[in-house]
């Protein structure tokens, strides 16, 4: 071999190292730093959500013909996969899930507190001091109106 063979074939070496540490050690910083960006602390974001004194003592007064006109702009949107995470890692109530039901009417969702059961409409989201305000399979996702706080029954 020649020596200008050789020196080629070292500098395509030291290219070939400088690429692969650049290719598995310098991406490997990048993903966890942006797998951290998008984790969200949804607990804390909703436990900063205060409630309108006036909306809680509509709920707490069971004002049931003023409820169409007080939930319409009230109503809260959560994104599927914050609203799971927040019914997995919120405190629980003392009730347990037993499923819902999509119907004509809308949904009707079936709790228990171990001596009866509660059967829950969307038309009418209260029971005794809770609102709630989303369901999946995971569970329910409840607000208290007395302390603006956010639970969930699994």
């Amino acid at each position: 071999m020649s020596r200008r063979t050789i020196v080629l074939l070292v500098v395509m070496g030291a290219v070939w190292v400088v690429a692969f540490f650049y290719l598995f050690k310098g991406n490997s910083g990048a993903v966890v730093t942006l797998q951290q960006e998008k984790m969200v602390d949804f607990v804390s974001l909703v436990s900063k959500i205060r409630i309108d004194p006036s909306l809680k003592k509509m709920v707490i007064e069971d004002l049931l013909e003023d409820l169409p006109k007080v939930f319409n702009p009230v109503r809260l949107a959560f994104g599927k996969e914050a609203a799971d995470i927040l019914i997995m890692t919120l405190p629980a109530l003392n009730y347990n899930f037993l499923g819902f039901i999509k119907t004509a009417d809308g949904v009707k969702i079936f709790l228990s507190d171990g001596k009866k059961r509660l059967e829950i409409s969307g038309n009418n989201p209260i029971f005794e001091r809770y609102v709630v305000t989303y369901v999946s399979s995971l569970g329910v996702l409840v607000l208290d109106v007395e302390n603006g706080r956010f639970f969930s029954i699994r």
